[in-house]
């Protein structure tokens, strides 16, 4: 009886003894506690954190990734003066607001078609990229605004 016990337990021990595979974490999964991410980017202007969320953000709808990326850009743009913000922040807008945007050719930016209110908030964007030297006022003039 001892030996029978013994050979139906023996397998349940030797599968659970195995090494379990580790699940792998895909780059866009936030692997810190987002509070403290959030926290980090507010306060630090921290990139990592700031990656991490993007990331994680970018697996989102539509709606919370736009507005989440615009909130955090934002801020490491303005606050923190990080340069690749300004062209995120841009990027979710121009995404929320159905504009199709290559950063590689300005001249293809089309805002006139946007309400009065919504180009303004682009146009003052894009004057503030300027300010901070992140694009220049010759790609600043060849976005199509009227």
């Amino acid at each position: 009886m001892k030996n029978a016990t013994i050979l139906i337990f023996l397998p349940f021990f030797i599968i659970s003894c195995q090494k379990k595979e580790v699940e792998a974490i895909s780059m866009n999964q936030i692997t810190t506690n987002y509070d403290t991410l959030i926290k980090r980017v507010k306060n630090d202007g921290n990139e990592d954190a700031y990656y991490e969320l993007f990331y994680g953000f970018k697996d989102s709808n539509v709606a919370e990734r736009t507005d989440s990326l615009m909130i955090y850009s934002k801020i490491m743009a303005q606050k923190f003066h990080y340069e690749k913000a300004y062209f995120d922040y841009f990027e979710a807008f121009a995404e929320k607001n159905d504009i199709k945007i290559d950063f590689g050719d300005y001249s293809k930016f089309d805002i006139s078609k946007l309400n009065e209110s919504t180009k303004k908030e682009a146009t003052d964007w894009l004057k503030n990229m300027v300010k901070a030297k992140i694009i220049t006022i010759e790609q600043y003039d060849s976005i199509k605004k009227q």
